[in-house]
């Protein structure tokens, strides 16, 4: 887990990349940026030191081309900071002495590695600097060797966003362990022309086809993948919500202003949000609480037509299968204001995780009483412990399984389910409460093999025309019959029993199937072969 409390601070703008984007890079060719003393850098540490900062990031400029790059080094590993992080273009640490000789201070590093594109020709015309891409290709190398965390950044410009999509087979043979695209800040690339800065900004409509291709590819070869698709207004790329981010982790920055003196350290992303505007249109759209806007320059040159509102109902219509679900699940999560849990259960927090497509409901109570209840997509075949055409709930942990357990999800589906033509595939019953996160028992009081087996039949319910209706565990947890009923209203009970090392099931119809019996068998066999899936 990395360091919760971090700062960063730049040493210097000295660069020998002269990027297109980078005042750095524009000061060092101006000869306006000069070497920096390690002495106020190692002050400005042990402020932030002192103040509880665990995580620190050493920014150019290239930073490892300053005099005082080690010494500043030294001073944070010797400080006890957890992480340092470098972050550098790789042109000296495509020496593997180089390398070693950081390795030597004993530090923990994380190494931010300045791809700016994901071939050789997009990263230099990008740089303006001739082998600056094999560098980093070295580098990356070297790191591997030696078994160090790599991450990579790209600000993303006119010159190289349609190479992202080789971002897959760059970095992943090396080990890197996230990727970061930041739209280009105007503010960040110096004193530019109008001409300049219309020649580095690319439409935000043109990236989403190369984008959507990277995440693809990572999807295919490495899933989970960590990228970070930063500033990216969500109306414009809706599909790579999961993957968008505006502004960040708590991170206070120092910075070298124009007179080479060290700033006072600043809120990193409420500095980065005052050059950005939002649209009145913003207010409906469903992205509107994590979305920051759009720079102003972008605005002045490209204008805001492809900026379009994603309001609930259109959300819909984009996201039929539901992969964006912690958007589509806002208003079912409204519902929970001012609702008052089951006792033993009183305090309910919510947290969204959009990269995994799940809310998260945390509740407490008296007797540590507790409960982990996860909102997923709902649909045939959603599982967990009830599900509906729209949401699922699934029982993620719990102090113990018990009525109290099943009193608390059917509150909470009661509660979800107000005022909604939904259609419900399979509720909460007595099973329910034992319900762990992989089918298997959370609780005591339900034999784990019955257990397992009645969630996956839930995982596939409903079966044809034969809708769940209730569960009912019997023989202290050791035999459960589920009623399914059919639209005329006959019902088919699927009766288990724990025999042995095993689980025996059968069933029986309430009255003679009638002109429905092939239908009915062919669901009742859907059901049987769900309990004997592996």
């Amino acid at each position: 887990m990395e360091p919760d409390r971090q700062f960063e601070i730049q040493l210097g703008h000295m660069c020998n990349n002269r990027c297109v984007f980078c005042v750095s890079g524009q000061r060092t060719a101006m000869r306006e940026a000069f070497p920096i003393e390690a002495g106020p850098v190692l002050e400005k540490l042990r402020e932030g030191r002192g103040l509880g900062m665990r995580k620190v990031t050493l920014l150019g400029g290239e930073p490892t081309i300053q005099p005082g790059f080690f010494d500043v080094v030294r001073g944070a590993v010797a400080m006890g900071f957890d992480e340092v992080v470098l972050f550098t273009n790789g042109v000296k640490t495509a020496r593997m002495t180089f390398v070693d000789e950081v390795l030597a201070t004993g530090g923990n590093f994380v190494w931010r590695l300045s791809f700016q594109g994901a071939t050789a020709l997009s990263h230099e015309r990008t740089t303006k600097k001739l082998g600056s891409f094999m560098r980093l290709r070295e580098t990356m190398a070297n790191l591997r060797e030696r078994g160090q965390r790599i991450t990579v950044n790209m600000c993303v410009v006119r010159s190289n966003f349609a190479s992202v999509s080789e971002f897959p087979a760059l970095l992943l043979p090396f080990g890197v362990e996230q990727l970061h695209l930041d739209m280009v800040r105007p503010l960040d690339a110096g004193v530019r022309t109008e001409d300049e800065m219309r020649d580095m900004l690319p439409r935000y409509g043109d990236m989403v086809a190369p984008l959507t291709a990277m995440i693809e590819r990572f999807e295919r070869e490495r899933p989970g993948f960590d990228v970070n698709i930063g500033n990216l207004p969500y109306c414009v790329a809706p599909g790579l919500a999961p993957w968008i981010h505006h502004d960040g982790e708590s991170t206070f920055t120092v910075t070298v202003d124009e007179r080479d003196q060290l700033s006072e350290a600043w809120d990193k992303y409420e500095v980065k949000r005052r050059d950005k505007i939002k649209l009145a249109s913003c207010a409906s759209c469903v992205f509107d609480g994590q979305c920051s806007g759009v720079f102003e320059t972008y605005a002045r040159h490209h204008g805001t037509e492809e900026l379009s509102p994603i309001t609930v109902a259109r959300l819909a219509v984009l996201d039929p299968r539901q992969r964006l679900f912690v958007m589509h699940a806002r208003p079912l999560v409204a519902r929970l204001a001012g609702w008052t849990p089951p006792a033993p259960f009183a305090a309910l927090t919510v947290h969204e995780n959009s990269r995994d497509g799940e809310v998260t409901l945390r509740l407490g109570g008296a007797g540590g009483a507790f409960a982990v209840v996860a909102l997923r997509r709902g649909g045939e075949g959603a599982g967990g412990a009830a599900a509906t055409d729209r949401f699922s709930l699934h029982l993620l942990d719990a102090h113990d399984g018990g009525a109290a357990l099943v009193g608390l999800l059917r509150a909470l589906m009661e509660r979800l389910c107000v005022g909604d033509d939904v259609v419900v595939l399979h509720t909460v019953a007595e099973d329910a409460g034992f319900q762990g996160a992989r089918g298997g028992s959370l609780g005591r009081g339900i034999d784990r093999r019955l257990a397992q087996c009645l969630g996956r039949l839930r995982a596939k319910a409903p079966f044809g025309a034969l809708r769940w209706r209730e569960v009912q565990v019997a023989s202290e947890g050791r035999e459960a019959s589920v009623a399914l009923e059919a639209p005329d209203g006959n019902t088919v009970t699927l009766a288990l029993a724990v025999k042995g090392a095993g689980v025996t099931g059968g069933y029986r119809l309430a009255r003679p199937a009638g002109a429905a019996s092939t239908e009915i068998a062919g669901a009742v066999r859907a059901a049987m072969a769900a309990l004997s899936a592996v």
